[in-house]
């Protein structure tokens, strides 16, 4: 269930604390894109000082991100499409503050927190070095990819350990008296004001005989409601279909239920159950369960990490604010390009 901030963030800025050498692989691609001396600072967050290559880095990414899923639908990526407040680029350039504010606040909490990486700390990523370089087939090989995301030894470290103090915020988080522990009655909040619905299913599916099922679903659901407590009976009922996931917490919209029955869920109170719903799957009885505040406590860190980052104090250059997106875009380009023919 767990979408964790990091973790599709984190594989491409593994700790090159292992590698030999101190040869910069980036060959200045991000100054190169941006004409931003790459260690000015370009952004400030909560009081911290965001250097140029951390946001262009981001920046970078978000492009990446971008252009591959125009090309996966096989569209042309228009940076000067209008979208909501702005373009296309200015979207890519926001999306890529939010990420570095992001990084920022988590440093921001670890010091506050007293949140400090060790020994052990350091082996772990040593270890994830080793991996990661033979996946890739060698440390040059490596190294290379690195570079072409604008990232040399010491900025791949940088990254590194925020990821790492970001596990260490989250433990100090899941503590039962910590000084990140979650009141209980904000979790329920949280749960219900982003619509986490937890449903239980019992699912007979149409196979060869839709009327045989249809009719198999009728008398579930009329033995569902003889009983004296349906929320009771319903775990054995449904046993009985072909449904055996149990009570599942969700949130709406992530595909979990059909969208029908997702609609009809969340439209029940919780103890109260559906009446026989058709889907692609087949029959459908759902029973709405009360939503336990534990089941979302790691989607709730995130929340309130993102929503410290959304909420800090930002304060922006004269050269953040005169950095062009589509510019930059096109420039990586061709530094990638240039970079890739001098390697």
């Amino acid at each position: 269930m767990r979408n964790r901030l990091f973790a599709a963030l984190l594989p491409l800025c593994l700790l090159l604390s292992a590698c030999g050498g101190e040869k910069d692989p980036s060959g200045g691609l991000l100054e190169s894109a941006s004409g931003l001396p790459e260690e000015t600072v370009l952004v400030t967050v909560g009081g911290r000082e965001v250097a140029a290559w951390q946001y262009l880095y981001w920046l970078a990414f978000t492009c990446d991100q971008l252009q591959a899923r125009y090309d996966g639908a096989g569209l042309e990526l228009d940076w000067a499409a209008p979208l909501e407040g702005g373009t296309l680029a200015d979207y890519a350039k926001d999306q890529a503050l939010a990420d570095a504010a992001l990084y920022a606040v988590v440093e921001n909490w670890a010091e506050q927190y007293g949140a400090v990486l060790g020994e052990a700390d350091s082996g772990a990523l040593a270890e994830a070095w080793t991996e990661k370089t033979a996946s890739y087939g060698g440390e040059e090989q490596y190294l290379a990819a690195l570079g072409n995301l604008g990232l040399n030894r010491a900025r791949a470290e940088a990254l590194s350990r925020v990821g790492q103090l970001y596990g260490k915020l989250y433990e100090l988080y899941g503590a039962d008296d910590g000084p990140l522990t979650p009141d209980p009655a904000d979790l329920a909040a949280f749960a219900r004001e982003q619509g986490w619905l937890t449903v239980d299913r019992a699912l007979i599916p149409i196979g060869a005989d839709r009327s045989e099922a249809q009719a198999k679903a009728a008398e579930i659901f009329s033995r569902l409601n003889q009983a004296p407590d349906k929320a009771e009976a319903f775990p054995a009922l449904a046993a009985e279909g072909d449904d055996s996931a149990g009570p599942r917490t969700f949130l709406a919209g992530d595909g979990t239920l059909p969208a029908a029955l997702e609609e009809a869920a969340a439209a029940l109170e919780p103890g109260q159950c559906s009446g026989i719903l058709e889907s692609g799957e087949g029959f459908s009885i759902l029973l709405r369960c009360e939503t336990n505040p534990q089941d979302v406590r790691e989607e709730y860190f995130d929340y309130i990490l993102q929503e410290a980052a959304k909420n800090a104090q930002v304060e922006l250059t004269e050269a953040y604010r005169a950095l062009d997106a589509a510019a930059f875009a096109g420039n990586l380009a061709k530094a990638r390009e240039a970079l890739g023919e001098n390697g």
